[in-house]
């Protein structure tokens, strides 16, 4: 009698509750009609957000990819012709037109600011490249940038300049480049400014501290050049 009792209670309680929540539906179908649309109004929003993006940077890829095709093959036939060249410029200033605030956008300038410096335009590739350092802060494009920028900086006399912002990168105060690849950059830096006994000192840390470091070959090479 007891259990049936306890069961019984319990029906009843669940039956109390589901009346509850059924009468305050009722009194309440409006706000749960509101939220609910809401809910999928946002829902549907994020999803033709994210479905334009994909379609947007999957056609970006695909664009880009045809025009770095060129390049290469204009590349690989030896010096380009200014005019190809030029012309494969312009397909890569379509891109960065149409798909200009995307990673592959970034990329696009990343070629101009290449084919900037084939053709002298140092001002020009500087601009290009000091964008896409700030929009790719720490990643793969924005490390590829920045070693072009380095370069450039190095070759129009900035090596000094160069060097503090590579000894940053060295101790951990700026992690736009990892730190073997910065001790290799600062070796360059220090070589162009003739320092070649503190140049061989950092090639040799370089080695030291990081002995499967992919620069420790070429770190090997300098230290052989510089006898």
């Amino acid at each position: 009698m007891r259990r049936l009792t306890r069961k019984k209670l319990k029906q009843d309680e669940f039956v109390t509750i589901v009346d509850q929540m059924m009468d305050w539906a009722q009194n309440n179908w409006k706000p749960l009609v509101i939220a609910l649309v809401a809910v999928c109004v946002v829902f549907l929003g994020w999803w033709g957000i994210s479905s334009f993006k994909g379609h947007r940077e999957a056609t970006a890829s695909f664009a880009l990819n045809e025009v770095v095709q060129l390049y290469q093959a204009d590349e690989a036939s030896g010096t380009p012709k200014p005019e190809d060249l030029k012309a494969v410029q312009k397909k890569f200033e379509d891109v960065l037109k149409r798909y200009g605030g995307t990673d592959q956008g970034d990329v696009a300038r990343l070629y101009l600011a290449r084919i900037a410096l084939e053709t002298n335009d140092v001002a020009k590739a500087r601009t290009l490249l000091k964008r896409i350092v700030r929009r790719h802060a720490g990643d793969a494009v924005g490390r590829v940038a920045m070693l072009n920028l380095i370069d450039l900086r190095i070759n129009s006399g900035e090596a000094a300049e160069v060097a503090q912002d590579l000894e940053a990168m060295i101790s951990g105060r700026d992690d736009r480049l990892p730190r073997d690849t910065a001790m290799y950059e600062l070796g360059r830096a220090l070589m162009k400014e003739q320092k070649t006994k503190k140049a061989r000192e950092y090639f040799q840390k370089l080695l030291k501290d990081f002995p499967n470091s992919p620069y420790g070959p070429m770190a090997q090479q300098q230290i052989r050049k510089l006898g």
